[in-house]
Order: structure tokens, then C-alpha cells, then sequence
């Protein structure tokens, strides 16, 4: 399966493709019916788009309709016919997809919304046989032209086979396609969300779309707490799906309440409120119900629900970023747990590039300090798996030294592939669940000997 959004960029020609399709037999019914359900549905349009891509269509009118209805999701706007006529009109393409008439008659043609699943299953199937009927003539013609060497000619035709299985067209691309885009965009200034710290803004800039940050931290050491005012800084701009594996709505909501109070945790853990308390309460209470961050605790979650459930927020509006606390609880399949967190670290990093939102998971480091005394973590200290640092964008480690400086925490930026590395201290308020920050030092960067 492909979980690619579907876009308008043009699919180059290939000729044996097409001879390939000239006699192919594909299910009309079963096309429209697709398109018609994710028109009808929005709850179908992400179990479709698992599973077909707009070259699965055999008609070509069914794949400019299936790449406009793409493209809205990518706005998330509604997928609806009237929605998928405008989109063909402003892109100049309602005449090649047979008209405004022909889109709403697709919605006719759905008996049930519920088979959409089915049918593009059976869509899927017809296109991976006839795209392997298409390999077989490029192989054929390989081994016919009687040019090239012959373990080349093997190695090429593996490569074609192969780009059946993944569901790839199996054209080529020039890297330069896409670069007046590129020039473009220099021209205007990139875009983040700012972090809750103006000390961590100043090192990684914001967070950006696309990109994965993990905030590591031994047990006790504040990365839900970090998570959670990440969580609360991003709903600023938009919506938040926050995947919580380790603490409850209700707990989440008590960390809202001490931040936005603030109101002591104690206070709120012993419920031995006082006066005053209540009404902060009082007055934080329309921020903590106003806020747009959409939990979901269910216990043994997959990458796969972390995803349906950051779609399912998508639809409500604009979402503008996706928090896990934490990795390593993620379920997934694997040999081991080093491979299995690997997965599930790649795959975060998959669900960030295809949303297009920044993605923050949480992650635990190793209790022990590994005989070093008393040091700074480093990056080997991610627990279970250095394929969290390899897939990461930004690697945060938290560090707090209990006996010396209780009340502060440390933060080192231990990864910044778009930028500089360092570390920054910022005040550890517990009893209000957030951190705070210090004054901003330019020197603060990371002295290796620390480490």
C-alpha cells in the first residue's frame, strides 16, 4: 500500500504502458464507484487513498477527477462534487473529466459507501496487472534490441518488476523538473511554528512541516510536560492530534489546567483546592475546553492509528502538527524491539513528510549513565534504537540534575540537520507543569566535554 497524496503532477508517457492497456480490461463500475464514495464520504477518502493511486485509473478522465479530489485534501477542503467541480475549474480540467455533469453523476453510482475499501482493491489489482503486462514489454524489447551487457539487462529488469510491486509507473524524472519551483520559494521567508522557548527557537527556528522532533528524556525528566506545552503552542496556528500512550485525557487536562492557571498540581492531584484556585480554575477553564488538541489514549497503538487518527483531526480543519508520547510504546512488527522502534521512528518521520506537519514524538533514554559520573546525555543514550537519531530532523535530550540545580532543566539540541547544535537551561516549575524560559546566552553551545 501507498499512502501518497495525490497530486496533478503529470505521469510521463510510456509506450509500453500503453500498449499494454490498449486491450487491457479493467471494471468501469468499480472506478466510479471509488470516486464516487470519496466524494460522498470523507471517512473513504484516506481507505481509498491507502490504496490506489491516481495511475491506478484506466480512464483518463477518472484520474484527473481522482487528482483534483487529491489536491483538496491536500488543502483539507472538503471532498464533496461540488467542491472536486470547482477544483477542475480552476485548474482548467473540468472538459477533460467529462464535465460538471459526469462528476455528479458518479455519485449515483455507489450502491454503499461502505464497499469503497473493496473496490479499490479490485482497482489495484487490474493495475498492477496491467502494469506488469507493460514490464513484460520493456523486457522484452531489453532483450530483443541485443544491446547492453547481460547482467545489466537482468539487473534492469528487476528494477522493472519491482516498480510493479511498489506500484511505481517506472518513469524517469529529471531532477531539474521542479527547480523554477524551488527558486520560487527562496523568494520568501521559510515558514515554523514557534517552538514554546524562545532559547530552542533561536537554534532550530520554529518547527517545520515535514520534520521529525524527538524530545528524549529520562523517566521523570519532563518530556510529556514538554510535549504537552509543544502541543499547546501548536494549536495556536491550528489543529494538534496528540497519540498519549502513557498518561490519560484526564491527566493530560490536569497539566492544561496547572499551565494555564496556573493551579498546583498538587493541588489538583490531592483535590484540596483552595479559594484562589478555584477561580483560576475558573478562568482557565474556556482555554483548556477552547483549545484545539484532539487526544487519543487508547492503549497498544500502531503507527497506522496514529495516522488514521491525525487524518481524522485533518478533517475537522487545519492541522498544524501531530504529538506522540511516547515511541517506544508504539506497537509494530519487528524481529526485535531495535527493530521494531526503528519502524515505528521511520514511519513517524513517513506520516510527517506525507501531512506535511511537523510530527514531536516523545522518547525514553537509558536510566543508567553508563558509568560516565555525572555527564550530559548523548545521543547513544536513545533507548533501544539508534534508528531514532538517523530518522529524526531535530533530536532534543532533557536533563535535569536533581541534587545541584533542581530547579532547572537542560536542554541540548544534540541534532539539528537543518542547523546548529548547542544547549540552553530553562526553569523547571513542576508544581505548574510547564518549563520556562531563562535568559538566552549566544555561548550556550554544546562543550563536548560535557558529554
Amino acid at each position: 500500500m501507498n499512502d501518497t497524496t495525490y497530486t496533478d503532477a503529470d505521469a510521463p508517457v510510456d509506450e509500453a504502458a500503453a500498449a499494454a492497456d490498449a486491450d487491457a480490461k479493467y471494471d468501469r463500475i468499480a472506478e466510479q464507484s471509488v470516486l464516487g464514495s470519496m466524494m460522498l464520504s470523507p471517512e473513504q477518502v484516506d481507505e481509498v487513498m491507502t490504496v490506489v493511486l491516481p495511475g491506478d485509473f484506466w480512464e483518463p478522465k477518472h484520474e484527473i477527477i481522482a487528482r483534483a479530489i487529491g489536491s483538496l485534501v491536500a488543502k483539507n477542503e472538503p471532498t464533496d462534487a461540488i467542491a472536486v467541480v470547482e477544483e477542475l475549474r480552476r485548474t482548467g480540467k473540468l472538459r477533460q473529466a467529462g464535465g460538471a455533469a459526469y462528476v455528479h453523476e458518479l455519485t449515483g453510482i455507489p450502491t454503499s459507501t461502505k464497499n469503497a475499501g473493496y473496490y479499490a482493491s479490485t482497482m489495484k489489482d487490474d493495475a498492477v496487472k496491467r502494469r506488469l503486462v507493460a514490464a513484460g514489454i520493456r523486457i522484452q524489447a531489453m532483450g530483443n534490441s541485443g544491446e547492453g551487457v547481460a547482467a545489466e539487462l537482468v539487473n534492469l529488469a528487476r528494477t522493472e518488476v519491482e516498480s510493479v510491486a511498489v506500484g511505481k509507473a517506472g518513469g524517469l524524472k529529471p531532477i531539474g523538473d521542479t527547480f523554477d519551483l524551488l527558486i520560487e520559494s527562496l523568494a520568501t521567508e521559510p515558514t515554523y511554528i514557534p517552538t514554546p522557548w524562545e532559547s530552542l527557537d533561536k537554534l532550530i527556528g520554529g518547527f517545520s512541516a515535514g520534520a521529525l522532533t524527538v524530545v528524549a528524556a529520562r523517566p521523570g525528566s519532563g518530556k510529556t510536560i514538554a510535549c504537552l506545552q509543544i502541543a499547546a503552542k501548536l494549536a495556536h496556528a491550528g489543529m494538534v492530534a496528540f497519540s498519549s500512550l502513557e498518561m490519560t485525557e484526564g491527566e493530560l487536562q490536569k497539566r492544561l489546567l496547572a499551565q494555564f492557571g496556573p493551579v498546583s498540581m498538587t493541588s489538583l492531584r490531592t483535590h484540596q483546592i483552595l479559594k484562589h484556585e478555584w477561580e483560576k480554575i475558573a478562568e482557565a477553564r474556556s482555554r483548556v475546553q477552547g483549545a484545539p488538541i484532539f487526544i487519543d489514549e487508547s492503549a497498544g497503538v500502531t503507527l497506522a492509528q496514529i495516522r488514521s487518527h491525525a487524518r481524522s483531526v485533518a478533517r475537522r480543519g487545519k492541522l498544524t502538527g501531530i504529538v506522540v508520547d511516547y515511541l517506544q510504546l508504539v506497537e509494530g512488527e519487528g524481529q526485535s524491539r531495535q527493530e521494531v522502534v526503528g519502524a515505528v521512528a521511520r514511519g513517524l518521520k513517513q506520516l510527517a513528510k506525507d501531512l506535511d506537519v511537523p510530527v514531536i514524538a516523545a522518547a525514553q533514554l537509558k536510566r543508567a549513565q553508563n558509568q560516565r559520573g555525572r555527564q550530559l546525555p548523548t545521543l547513544d543514550d536513545l533507548r533501544e534504537s539508534g534508528d531514532i537519531e538517523a530518522a529524526a530532523d531535530v533530536v532534543l535530550l532533557l536533563d535535569r540534575d536533581r541534587e545541584k540545580h533542581p530547579n532547572d532543566l537542560t536542554v541540548v539540541v544534540a541534532k539539528n540537520r537543518s542547523g546548529e547544535q548547542g544547549k540552553f537551561t530553562l526553569n523547571w516549575e513542576a508544581h505548574y507543569a510547564r518549563l520556562r524560559d531563562k535568559t538566552w546566552s549566544p555561548t550556550a553551545l554544546i562543550d563536548e566535554s560535557e558529554m
